[in-house]
C-alpha cells in the first residue's frame, strides 16, 4: 500500500480563482521583506481543498482479492493512522467496500440479495473475496442480461403522425394539437374547519379569485376518451401535474389499422388473435 494514500484519496490540489492573474499587483517597495510559502495562495484565494476519491482505495482492494484480510488490514493500519484525523477517515470508509461480517439482505422483492459492498470476507478461510463472484450475483446478472426488451408501444413518424399500439392492433393516428385553454375568474368561498383552542369558532370561510376552466373537453379517438385543453385551475401545480399526463398536448382525430405491407416496412407484426 502506498505510504500517502490518505493524501491521494482526500487532499485536491489547489484551485485557481476565477478573475485571478498570477504574481503580486502591488509595488515592490510595498511587498514585505519576508513572506511565508502559503501566504501568496492565501492572499490571491488560492487554496487546497479536501474531497473524496476513493478509486485507489477500491483498486488496491482489488489487487488483494485473495489474500487473507488480517494480512491486507495489517497493512491498511500500518499506513493508516487512527490518531490522524485523515488518514482515520480513509479507514471508516473500508466499511463501505468491505463486507467484514457479511449477511444477507432479505427484501420482499429479492429474497436472495447479497449484501451491497463489493468485497466480503469468507468466513470459514478469511480471505477477501469479490461479491460479484457469487453464485446467487452471477445469476442476477445474466437474468439481467436475458431480459426481454420492453415492447414498442408507440413509433414518431412526423409532428402530426405517429403509429400506436392499441389494444394488441398497430394504428396510424393523425394528431392535432389541442385548442388553447380559456378560463374565468370566478369568486368562490374555501371552508375551513379550525383545530385545537379555536375549535369551538366552528367553520368559517374565506372568498378568494380562482381562475376556472370553461373550454369544452376534446374527443380523442385513440383513447376514446374526452381530453380537456388543460387544468381545471390555472396555477403552476395544476400544470405541472397537467404536463405530466399530457406533455405533448396533442390529440387523435383520426386513426386506421396498419395494412400487412405497412407492418413489414417497419418491421411490426400484430399478436394473433386469441382462440374463442
Amino acid at each position: 500500500m502506498r505510504d500517502d494514500m490518505a493524501a491521494v484519496i482526500v487532499e485536491r490540489p489547489r484551485i485557481k480563482p476565477r478573475n485571478c492573474r498570477k504574481g503580486r499587483r502591488q509595488d515592490w517597495n510595498d511587498l514585505p521583506s519576508r513572506e511565508g510559502m502559503r501566504r501568496s495562495h492565501a492572499l490571491r484565494g488560492e487554496r487546497k481543498t479536501l474531497n473524496e476519491n476513493l478509486a485507489p482505495l477500491r483498486r488496491y482492494l482489488e489487487r488483494q482479492v485473495g489474500r487473507p484480510w488480517n494480512n491486507v488490514y495489517s497493512e491498511i493500519a500500518k499506513h493508516l493512522r487512527v490518531d490522524h484525523t485523515v488518514q482515520q477517515h480513509v479507514r471508516d470508509h473500508l466499511r463501505d467496500f468491505v463486507a467484514i461480517k457479511p449477511r444477507r439482505i432479505a427484501h420482499w422483492w429479492d429474497p436472495a440479495r447479497a449484501w451491497w459492498q463489493p468485497f466480503y470476507v469468507q468466513a470459514v478461510t478469511g480471505l477477501l473475496c469479490r461479491t460479484d463472484r457469487l453464485p446467487e450475483e452471477q445469476a442476477r446478472r445474466r437474468a439481467k442480461r436475458n431480459r426481454p426488451p420492453e415492447r414498442l408501444e408507440r413509433i414518431a413518424l412526423g409532428e402530426h403522425d405517429e403509429l400506436r399500439l392499441i389494444s394488441g392492433l398497430w394504428y396510424h393516428l393523425r394528431l392535432a394539437p389541442l385548442p388553447e385553454p380559456v378560463y374565468e375568474i370566478r369568486h368562490e368561498v374555501q371552508k375551513l374547519v379550525p383545530n385545537g383552542y379555536f375549535a369551538r369558532a366552528g367553520v368559517c370561510g374565506i372568498e378568494h379569485a380562482v381562475r376556472r376552466l370553461v373550454s369544452p373537453k376534446t374527443f380523442d379517438l385513440a383513447t376514446r376518451g374526452w381530453i380537456a385543453p388543460g387544468p381545471e385551475i390555472d396555477d403552476l401545480q395544476s400544470w405541472a401535474l397537467y404536463r405530466r399526463d399530457h406533455p405533448r398536448r396533442v390529440y387523435a382525430v383520426a386513426k386506421r389499422v396498419l395494412s400487412r405491407r405497412e407492418l413489414r416496412r417497419h418491421g411490426l407484426s400484430n399478436p394473433p388473435p386469441r382462440d374463442l
